[in-house]
């Protein structure tokens, strides 16, 4: 394990996605500016859908008024992709990391996250790919986790989805990361049992600090959220 590499981990609970999103910014300043530590933010949002910096119209399945009669704000961000969902029973893992640090390239940095994942899916007996040309994993035909980031001057900000037992009908809301085919899946599904998301924290964590070479620490930052 590399001397160079440590990262606090932080276990949000459920959450509002703009008061981590402020959050978010807030640690990626501090540092691109040499301050604060690299931090691995943990959270279930309450239900949303986010944009994509490039993609500021939502590419929905549905009208925005049925969208509004579910109670699902519409976000715009500046991470890459497209739309996406977020609610509760999926994982969402927030990487605040200087890749300069870490001497590791954006490329890279997916990469890991998805191999991340895929070590998550394995542990409970599910194969995860990914796939050339189309960022996430993928179980078979079926998508099961979405990657978008923001990078400035070598510091990310937003990371990883992982569908572990979502309301999967509020996909059916969007074309996910705008395709039309795509179908999207859980672990619960592919598993065919309910799956603990306290079990999938600590074994996304585990394989985080394995992929990366990483010593992780927990850290309590609960209380900081609301002031974020």
């Amino acid at each position: 394990m590399s001397d160079q590499r440590s990262i606090n981990v932080y276990d949000l609970g459920t959450t509002d996605y703009p008061e981590v999103h402020t959050l978010q910014q807030r640690l990626q300043a501090q540092r691109r500016n040499g301050q604060g530590v690299d931090s691995l933010l943990l959270t279930e949002h309450r239900p949303v859908l986010t944009l994509g910096r490039s993609h500021p119209e939502p590419d929905l399945r549905v009208s925005a008024e049925v969208v509004a009669n579910y109670g699902i704000r519409v976000v715009q961000t500046e991470r890459g992709g497209d739309i996406t969902y977020h609610g509760p029973g999926q994982l969402v893992a927030y990487g605040i990391v200087d890749l300069k640090d870490w001497s590791c390239s954006v490329l890279d940095y997916v990469s890991g996250l998805e191999n991340t994942v895929i070590g998550v899916l394995a542990d409970w007996g599910v194969r995860g790919e990914q796939r050339d040309g189309a960022r996430g994993v993928w179980v078979e035909n079926r998508k099961i986790a979405s990657v978008g980031l923001n990078v400035r001057r070598w510091v990310t900000m937003h990371g990883v989805a992982l569908n572990v037992e979502p309301d999967m009908s509020h996909f059916d809301l969007i074309n996910p990361c705008g395709m039309q085919d795509v179908e999207m899946t859980s672990m619960s599904y592919e598993v065919g049992k309910q799956v603990p998301m306290t079990e999938v924290l600590d074994s996304f964590v585990f394989h985080f600090g394995r992929v990366f070479e990483c010593a992780t620490e927990w850290v309590d930052l609960s209380a900081k959220v609301a002031n974020a």
